[in-house]
């Protein structure tokens, strides 16, 4: 099970995920965030991960220009929520996470005739689905009762994200069986990411592994 903690803002976050040797590091570039950072401060908190953590760039209707800034900076993976263009997949060569709103039948269905109308190798530069709360970061998950079939996810990895945290991160892998959970607002603390809040969530996904 991978471990991926989004919304790294600081020097002595990269220290905790070094020390709990999650997998992915999350960085939000989207200016409307609480925990939006540039690319230019994304490239200086680099130099604090351990080389084996890699780097995803969290973004909301990416720009072909943002994309390939991303992927110049040296990202290993672009996250997009909202509208993912072709243009944008043809713009980089690093994966693309898509992630979806399953609490809307409607943008299933869209995104969904999105990736039918994508050629095969714009398809498959689609490597894994987020799937997400109602609202991005907004520490709240979807209705974990909802059925999440759909062919979007054939081949594909499978992010669970949105309100976890460590009281709940079991039964969402009990339920959902994902390739990743993600978290965020769940390690939150007073002044960014909570070193104890982070032990703690990783150690809950180690024992349900």
């Amino acid at each position: 099970m991978e471990v991926k903690i989004c919304g790294i803002t600081q020097e002595k976050e990269t220290k905790y995920l070094n020390d709990n040797k999650v997998d992915y590091a999350g960085f939000v570039i989207f200016e409307k965030s609480k925990r939006f950072v540039t690319v230019e401060r994304a490239k200086e908190l680099f130099k604090g991960l351990d080389k084996y953590i890699k780097k995803v760039a969290v973004t909301v209707s990416p720009t072909v220009e943002l994309a390939r800034e991303i992927e110049e900076a040296g990202f290993d993976v672009l996250q997009v929520h909202k509208e993912l263009t072709k243009e944008v997949i043809d713009a980089v060569d690093i994966p693309i996470w898509y992630a979806f709103n399953i609490s809307k039948k409607e943008e299933m269905e869209e995104k969904e005739g999105f990736i039918d109308s994508l050629t095969t190798e714009q398809q498959n530069k689609i490597t894994a689905v987020v799937v997400d709360g109602a609202q991005y970061g907004s520490g709240k998950t979807f209705d974990w009762s909802k059925s999440i079939e759909s062919k979007v996810f054939e081949g594909r990895k499978f992010i669970l994200a949105g309100g976890l945290n460590s009281t709940n991160v079991a039964e969402g892998i009990s339920i959902f069986t994902p390739d990743m959970v993600d978290v965020s607002s769940g390690v939150e603390g007073e002044n960014g990411k909570d070193e104890n809040l982070i032990k703690e969530f990783v150690e809950r996904v180690r024992d349900n592994e």
